[in-house]
């Protein structure tokens, strides 16, 4: 969980990150970290593959919540708020996540970029991957397949919906009429002076800055078959 969840008034609930939204029995979820989107079999999509000396890495990545899981979640909800389950509404959180990278690491925790790609943008957010290898950065991907951490990883970007911005108006107005009468050889004129004044001030409500927070998985941690 990233300090920007805490905060932002997120608690755990099954593994998923959920906190109340706005609106009455309706709360906001979001993904703990990313991890191998599966395809129609159920299977991870996932592919490690070497001709000769050719080394190929293709792998489609997913920041999301499965089905099952969101079921699980709002039936928790439901009775901590004693309400009707089919009251309780579930919302992807607000936010925008343009793609994700794919890294390699050196054991130690540090890590490079080795390709980036970009989401699906809607959830559960797929990135695809699709990489020719060489000899270290393919020992690197087999030493996370053994299970080993901090060889190869995938971050996502996520940014926080930006708030609304509002503006406000306020008019002035004042008027003063004066009417002056002078008198010439009988005859009356009538002169009128007026005075119109209008002011207007507007503010803007810059409201809270957008906060991009990383989300990251650990490929030991994927549950790939050890190989």
């Amino acid at each position: 969980m990233s300090a920007g969840d805490t905060k932002n008034g997120y608690e755990d609930i099954l593994g998923v990150w959920v906190a109340p939204a706005d609106e009455a029995a309706t709360w906001h979820y979001r993904a703990r970290s990313p991890g191998l989107a599966s395809g129609a079999d159920g299977r991870p999509q996932f592919a490690l593959v070497s001709v000769g000396s050719v080394v190929m890495l293709a792998l489609t990545s997913a920041w999301g919540v499965s089905a099952a899981t969101l079921d699980a979640i709002r039936i928790e909800l439901a009775a901590r708020a004693q309400l009707p389950l089919e009251r309780v509404t579930l919302r992807q959180a607000p936010v925008t996540v343009d793609g994700a990278s794919l890294m390699l690491g050196d054991g130690k925790g540090a890590y490079v970029s080795l390709a980036d790609s970009k989401s699906s943008g809607v959830p559960p957010y797929h990135a695809a991957f699709n990489v020719m290898l060489d000899g270290e950065q393919a020992a690197k991907v087999r030493k996370a397949l053994l299970g080993e951490h901090g060889w190869m990883a995938v971050r996502y970007a996520v940014t926080d919906a930006a708030p609304m911005r509002r503006s406000a108006s306020t008019y002035q107005t004042e008027s003063v009429r004066v009417d002056v009468s002078l008198r010439s050889n009988d005859e009356e004129e009538a002169m009128s002076a007026g005075r119109y004044r209008q002011s207007q001030a507007e503010t803007d409500d810059a409201g809270t800055a957008v906060e991009t927070q990383q989300y990251t998985a650990d490929a030991a941690d994927w549950g790939l078959p050890r190989s």
